[in-house]
């Protein structure tokens, strides 16, 4: 079994949070069972809450929906409504469209606030930094593209703010060291809203950010800001959470996503059998998957 750093008997006792992402920007090129209709969306996040899900992030079915790639809260609405008349205290979320010249936060969180507005969402995302978002390709050869995945210091302002103004927590993905240090700041501050989340991404290698899936990379992590003041989980976007990663993050105190967009191997799996997979791990540490009514109060407990 994996060395338990650090770990608190609360810590290794509460209640197991599962993130499921089901599609992201996939298409059955890489996985036949991506769901892309709002039908095969609403059927995969069924299956995934009956597996132990208590928080999913969802595309519309299209990677980009509308001009200047951001995204219209109309093509969520039919899937997040009837997800949410199924299972009404599921934590559901759409994605961020990425930043730079030409955009906003609000521009780019608009989708999120309409649906919020509709009572559609239960988190917010911003992503707490900006970064070079790129992997190598099949050769090991690094990207030379220019893009950048911008979200400045007044970006990460504006869109707490539209999150404390909707009554919303936040879910902070951390791709890098600066990402997380920043997220602390901002609880330290208290403009962090109440059931934050702060998503920590590590990498194999094919994707050029993040740290090791391994316990020093875990390590490293959680040396940046208070693991006992904010709610964490971990995520690895190129290969198998659930192989090595998610047994320390569980065993520690943290929690766990999983899904077809982060997932990478030679298995073709159904998003519901990696939350099988992530509650299986938690009940082997004695953690039992989170219920959907239970996870707001958890996220808020673990900033007390």
């Amino acid at each position: 079994m994996p060395t338990i750093l650090n770990a608190t008997d609360a810590g290794a006792r509460r209640p197991l949070i599962i993130e499921v992402a089901v599609n992201g920007a996939r298409d059955r090129s890489v996985n036949q069972h991506v769901p892309l209709s709002a039908d095969e969306i609403v059927a995969s996040v069924d299956a995934c809450v009956a597996a132990g899900a208590s928080i999913v992030h969802a595309h519309a079915g299209r990677p980009v929906v509308g001009s200047g790639g951001h995204h219209d809260s109309a093509v969520y609405a039919d899937a997040f409504a009837r997800i949410l008349s199924r299972h009404p205290d599921l934590l559901l979320y759409p994605t961020l469209p990425g930043g730079g010249p030409g955009t906003t936060m609000a521009r780019r969180l608009a989708h999120v606030r309409e649906l919020a507005e509709r009572g559609l969402v239960g988190m917010l995302p911003v992503d707490p930094g900006t970064m070079n978002y790129g992997a190598v390709d099949a050769s090991g050869r690094p990207p030379t593209h220019e893009a950048v995945y911008q979200t400045t210091y007044a970006d990460v302002d504006q869109g707490l703010s539209i999150a404390r103004g909707l009554g919303l927590p936040c879910t902070l993905s951390a791709f890098e060291a600066g990402f997380a240090r920043l997220a602390e700041a901002h609880r330290r501050a208290g403009s962090l809203p109440a059931g934050s989340l702060l998503k920590l991404e590590f990498s194999a290698g094919a994707r050029l950010f993040g740290m090791s899936p391994d316990e020093t990379g875990l390590a490293a992590w959680l040396r940046l800001f208070d693991p006992d003041k904010l709610a964490w989980m971990v995520t690895l976007r190129d290969g198998d959470v659930t192989a090595g990663l998610a047994p320390l993050a569980i065993e520690r105190g943290g929690h766990v996503r999983v899904g077809i967009e982060d997932y990478a191997g030679d298995r073709q799996p159904r998003n519901e059998d990696l939350v099988a997979a992530a509650a299986s791990l938690g009940a082997a540490c004695g953690r039992r998957p989170a219920l959907p009514s239970e996870v707001r109060a958890l996220l808020k407990s673990e900033a007390a």
